[in-house]
């Protein structure tokens, strides 16, 4: 499926303002089940022995993204994908070592408490000694762990894992930066350490989710997903995938391991469907539940493919790679969306050719602080569904189905 590269998408005019407020493949085939069994569990071991710091898992002194072909944010692009791909790797790590049957059982959260905070620390501490005049908007901040001991010094060896250099309180600094209201900064960071917490501990999908701003939109988007199923352009079926955009260069998609003969990953473009039959829509649901909305616009649709069910912003990856058709969101009237959760997969299916609107088809505002405020729901479509669909929530009315 080709897109049409090097021009922006503008979205088709919905007929919607009830609200104003501040292929590649079989998709389901592509979806991994609940539980899919982990690289053998490892065990806990001293740090100072660094048993897992070898060559084959990068960190942040070794690695080496592949660079754009364009001069536009490259630094920044291959920086971010840096940071991302290792973190990944640490995600992956906390998971082998923390997450048990036991701790599924028992619903214990400490895993994903752990990765959250060591992947946020790395990317800041990364990302702002090249660019220190960027400032973060992201989800952590450090106060649990300052008083938390046991969970601190967690937290720091598996960071250290990955970023040998990273101190405890440098750790905790970069944590922190992250917390941040708003900004007046032309050029920031928005970042999701690990979006999908439920998905992480029961191992199923997650992302960490990065993007920078520019006045107050995405320009680059980073989504490193290392459950998500990927075949490489030599028909190698991979556990992990990374996906990256920059404004106006297109959407790629890689390997997040390496070739362990080339030593690389390819970067191959990817592009939203062209599926123009809301009949044979995939739409990309919440693993959990599907939502009243959705089910009231598939059935006015009459869609009869089954969906994608999916935990985080990997629900933009599938848009993006052109596997599912549609992702709405729209769980409360009440409740603000937050910017990290959509300005990365968002840069990301818009430079595939996909429009991500609100409900009223307005573009996301990410200038009021942490929050979505100024916008009500997700619409996130290839661009042939995308007046199909807003006719669609038109007419089924979300602010009716939603007040019940």
């Amino acid at each position: 499926r080709q897109r049409e590269s090097g021009k922006p998408v503008e979205p088709l005019t919905p007929h919607f303002h009830a609200f104003s407020s501040c292929s590649m493949g079989n998709p389901l085939s592509r979806c991994l089940p609940e539980n899919t069994p982990l690289p053998p569990q490892e065990e806990e071991k001293d740090c100072n022995d660094k048993p897992c710091c070898s060559s084959s898992i990068p960190t942040t002194a070794t690695m080496s993204a592949s660079p754009s072909s364009s001069t536009a944010y490259a630094a920044e692009r291959e920086a971010a994908l840096s940071a991302v791909i290792t973190v990944s790797h640490l995600c992956r790590r906390v998971q082998q070592v923390m997450v048990t049957a036991d701790s599924i059982d028992k619903k214990d959260k400490s895993p994903v408490t752990v990765a959250d905070y060591a992947a946020q620390g790395i990317i800041i501490h990364e990302l702002t000694k090249k660019f220190p005049e960027y400032p973060f908007i992201a989800e952590e901040d450090s106060q649990v762990l300052q008083t938390n001991e046991a969970l601190r010094q967690s937290v720091h060896k598996y960071a250290n894992e990955f970023s040998p250099e990273l101190s405890e309180e440098a750790l905790l600094a970069a944590i922190e930066a992250g917390n941040t209201a708003s900004t007046d900064a032309k050029v920031w960071w928005t970042l999701d350490p690990i979006d999908g917490t439920l998905g992480f501990l029961r191992r199923g999908q997650y992302a960490v989710a990065l993007a920078l701003m520019v006045d107050n939109r995405p320009v680059l988007g980073v989504l490193g997903c290392p459950a998500l199923p990927y075949t490489t352009p030599s028909g190698e079926e991979k556990i992990g995938c990374v996906l990256v955009a920059v404004q106006g260069q297109g959407a790629f998609i890689r390997a997040l391991d390496e070739d362990a003969e080339s030593g690389s990953a390819t970067e191959v473009p990817i592009s939203v469907s062209q599926n123009s039959n809301p009949v044979n829509a995939v739409f990309t649901e919440s693993h959990a539940h599907t939502s009243p909305l959705n089910q009231k616009i598939t059935e006015l649709l009459q869609v009869k493919a089954e969906p994608v069910r999916i935990d985080s912003q990997c629900k933009y990856a599938m848009v993006a790679r052109g596997q599912s058709d549609i992702y709405l969101r729209l769980s409360s009237l009440d409740y603000q969306e937050k910017i990290w959760d959509h300005a990365p997969g968002a840069c990301i299916v818009e430079e595939a050719g996909g429009v991500v609107r609100d409900f009223d088809g307005k573009e996301l505002d990410y200038s009021l602080g942490r929050t979505l405020c100024g916008n009500v729901g997700i619409c996130c479509t290839n661009k042939n569904l995308n007046g199909i669909v807003y006719d669609a929530i038109r007419e089924v009315d979300p602010k009716a189905i939603l007040s019940k």
